[in-house]
């Protein structure tokens, strides 16, 4: 009579649940890899350079030296200007401009942020109506106001909102960025003075390019 024996049954049973429990961790391993690599977030970076540009300066700021400490500008009738900071890339990763923050330090610490979804206050600037949608950010040469990203040969302005002129022979002609709510102040940037400027991916709060910048005298 011929007998069946199962003896070697149990030991390969094993080493197959082995081999399929190897494999379901190593799945579940990679696929928290994959989640975590792909939840990272990539900061471009860019060559970029920063012209100031002056269309017009001038009018007269008088200030009130006591608590809040308010400052007025004052214009001819129907005075508008189109000043600021150009950013030209010249090299790197494509950028949006709704993507960014422009952050602008002077030699004297103040410091000013401006996000591309920032509106400018109607009340106090003198871009011409409609510029830049009401916002700071403006892609140069682009087709329509939609077109905000970029690329590498691109320029886009960053549009200061009033300006004045206390001096003569533009000495102390000064650009203004004061965005309503920001920071709970304005960013003065005078002739001949030194200005530390970063252009910040929204997302990552990293740098997407920086440099410094020397305000002429105009």
């Amino acid at each position: 009579m011929t007998r069946m024996s199962n003896d070697a049954v149990s030991p390969v049973v094993g080493v197959m649940l082995m081999l399929v429990v190897t494999i379901i961790i190593a799945a579940v391993v990679s696929a928290f890899a994959g989640g975590f690599g792909g939840a990272q977030q990539i900061t471009p970076h860019a060559t970029v350079t920063a012209t100031v540009v002056i269309d017009n300066v001038t009018g007269t700021s008088t200030c009130v030296n006591v608590a809040p400490f308010t400052c007025t500008r004052t214009y001819p009738d129907g005075f508008t200007a189109k000043n600021g900071i150009m950013f030209e890339s010249t090299g790197g990763t494509p950028f949006n401009l709704n993507s960014i923050i422009v952050e602008l330090v002077s030699d004297s610490g103040t410091t000013q942020t401006v996000r591309g979804t920032d509106k400018l206050d109607p009340d106090h600037t003198i871009l011409p109506y409609g510029t830049a949608n009401g916002g700071y950010f403006l892609k140069i040469g682009n087709i329509s106001l939609s077109d905000t990203v970029i690329s590498p040969g691109d320029r886009f302005m960053f549009y200061a909102d009033e300006c004045y002129d206390v001096s003569s022979g533009g000495k102390s002609r000064t650009l203004m960025w004061g965005p309503k709510g920001i920071n709970g102040g304005h960013m003065y940037l005078s002739a001949n003075s030194r200005t530390q400027w970063y252009i910040l991916d929204i997302n990552t709060q990293r740098a997407i390019a920086n440099g410094q910048l020397l305000m002429p005298v105009w």
